[in-house]
């Protein structure tokens, strides 16, 4: 065999039995010819070299990426306690180009000097945020922090999103607060035997008394911690039965028997405008309340239902507002691929002045090594629209969102990673509305890259992996 022949046998073979075009038998490494110079022998060991460490390639699967939560509201406060002894580490982040497709049209609001050219392609950093939570190892505490850096990135005309609303914006979504989350809860039955939960298990019963800045007792699972809303675009109906979550402060307590929790709070709804700063917080008598209950059926679909009453949370005369909210929230694996889901329906009820309802539908299906994730949400919100509108709440905006993520580098080893998504969204404007745009319907894109990262750590520092 002349010099460089064995290792060309030698690739034919390993490309051919990994097609299956050969028998296993035929993958196996080549034998050194009986009368084979040295040479050649040397040729061959060196193929025999290539071909394992290229079969041995081929036959371990990719490295897994992560997801945030592996069940909803997973080590949320208030949410699912876990990791007794633990600590869960986390950080996200979206940079993408946007544009709006609205063309001709400028996104202006009252009180902000600046506006949005509506046909303008935009680079946008936005939910880069990063969090941390503990626990002791038998339950009796944790906290949580989470720092939103969006105040650093957006600015007060806030991000172009059309027929988004809220905190004195339209057409675009405001910043969140710098500190968006600082909770601490107390589990009074820890200190007893039959409260006293591990890494691994939680007991049959859990009381938590819980505090600080944070999420009221109301709606499904916050859209940025939720599973079944993996890209950028924050839903639309955001502030009707999951607002707020960032009250300050709020004060609340949760009783849960088995997989049945009534949860209850009083919290300060203030909402802030367009020139306030996202720098500090900015506490305010808590004179809302909400209360929920949550039942969770064979460990993959939650039901809630809740309600709240907000107070003075747009200033000093406005209506106080009653908000309903029903959901269910899905998740499983089927054959191998993750599936996360929501049904959520929310109602915005002022003491005085018309209703806005607004529901979704939204699911999320990522890969058996959770790399490739697709998504897509059906969306249907009334907004309350700005002074000077043809009407003071529309008749409902109609949104249909699709989109995908490729997690190309890093993943669960190192505990951060790297992805690029796609995301487009289609608009419905309202027949009364459309004129002021000079359209009636609308599609919006996002490219760009998303980063994530999440540690989950023992009580010795010892990396963890939930199971999806």
């Amino acid at each position: 065999m002349r010099p460089g022949g064995a290792v060309f046998a030698a690739t034919v073979v390993l490309v051919a039995g990994a097609a299956g075009a050969v028998p296993a038998r035929a993958a196996e490494p080549a034998e050194p010819a009986e009368h084979a110079t040295h040479a050649e022998q040397q040729d061959i060991q060196a193929a025999n070299a290539v071909a394992r460490a290229a079969a041995l390639e081929l036959l371990t699967p990719p490295e897994r990426a992560q997801m945030p939560y592996a069940v909803p509201r997973q080590s949320m406060i208030p949410g699912t306690p876990g990791m007794a002894g633990g600590y869960h580490l986390m950080v996200n982040g979206f940079g993408f180009l946007a544009n709006q497709g609205l063309g001709g049209y400028t996104i202006t609001n009252p009180g902000v000097a600046t506006g949005f050219d509506g046909g303008a392609t935009r680079a946008l950093l936005q939910s880069d945020w990063v969090m941390g939570y503990a626990r002791d190892d038998i339950g009796r505490f944790e906290a949580m922090v989470m720092l939103d850096f969006e105040p650093l990135t957006v600015g007060p005309e806030g991000i172009p999103e059309l027929g988004q609303a809220g905190e004195g914006l339209w057409d675009a979504q405001h910043s969140h607060l710098l500190v968006h989350q600082a909770m601490v809860a107390v589990h009074p039955f820890a200190w007893f035997d039959f409260g006293r939960a591990s890494m691994m298990t939680e007991p049959l019963w859990d009381l938590s008394l819980f505090a600080g800045q944070g999420s009221a007792t109301i709606g499904p699972p916050v859209f940025m911690h939720r599973a079944s809303s993996p890209g950028p675009t924050v839903p639309r109906k955001h502030h009707k039965g999951e607002n707020p979550h960032e009250t300050s402060p709020v004060i609340g307590t949760a009783l849960r028997y088995d997989v049945t929790t009534f949860e209850a709070s009083i919290f300060g709804a203030e909402e802030l405008g367009p020139d306030d700063s996202r720098f500090y917080p900015h506490p305010a008598a808590p004179t809302s309340f909400a209360a929920r209950v949550r039942h969770v059926f064979a460990r993959s679909l939650e039901l809630q239902i809740s309600g709240e009453r907000l107070t003075a949370h747009e200033g000093a005369g406005t209506p106080d507002v009653w908000q309903a909210s029903a959901s269910a929230y899905f998740w499983r694996t089927i054959r191998g691929l993750r599936v996360d889901g929501l049904l959520d329906w929310g109602l915005d009820h002022p003491t005085t002045g018309p209703n806005a309802q607004g529901a979704l539908a939204e699911v999320a299906v990522r890969s058996t090594d959770l790399r490739a994730v697709g998504w897509m949400r059906a969306e249907l919100n009334q907004r309350v629209e700005p002074p000077g509108a043809p009407v003071l709440v529309s008749s409902p905006w109609l949104f249909e969102t699709v989109g995908f993520e490729y997690v190309g580098w890093g993943g669960r080893a190192s505990g951060i990673q790297l992805g690029v998504f796609a995301e487009a969204t289609y608009a419905r404007i309202p027949e009364t509305l459309a004129p002021s745009y000079g359209r009636s319907q609308a599609v919006s894109m996002n490219v760009g890259l998303h980063l994530f990262g999440m540690w989950m750590l023992d009580g010795s520092l010892r990396r963890m992996h939930h199971d999806h």
